[in-house]
């Protein structure tokens, strides 16, 4: 999956789950203070991701997450780790299904 395929799905999940407008979704765009989600809304995007990536997303690597572009970034990561199609690995810090740490 590239990047720009990463976007797009996420833009579609955010207008879908959030009923956000996808022209306010930007790779810049602030999750909390533009997009005004909250820890719940964060809860339910990581649910959406680990059915994209298969891997639980690391508390340490979600608290770090503001804007759009850091789901994406994290989406590639993840998916890069756990041996997809969004590039070279950059030392994602989830865990696998099974609790064993990458």
């Amino acid at each position: 999956m590239t990047r720009d395929e990463i976007y797009k799905h996420l833009v579609e999940i955010m207008t879908g789950t959030f009923e956000l407008d996808a022209e306010d979704i930007r790779p810049e765009a602030n999750l909390f203070e533009e997009l005004d989600l909250d820890s719940i809304d964060m809860v339910d995007m990581f649910v959406e991701i680990h059915g994209i990536t298969g891997r639980r997303i690391d508390a340490e690597a979600a608290k770090a997450i503001r804007t759009v572009g850091d789901v994406v970034d994290l989406v590639e990561r993840e998916l890069a780790a756990g041996g997809g199609e969004a590039g070279e690995s950059t030392g994602g810090t989830a865990k696998s299904d099974s609790g064993e740490a990458s």
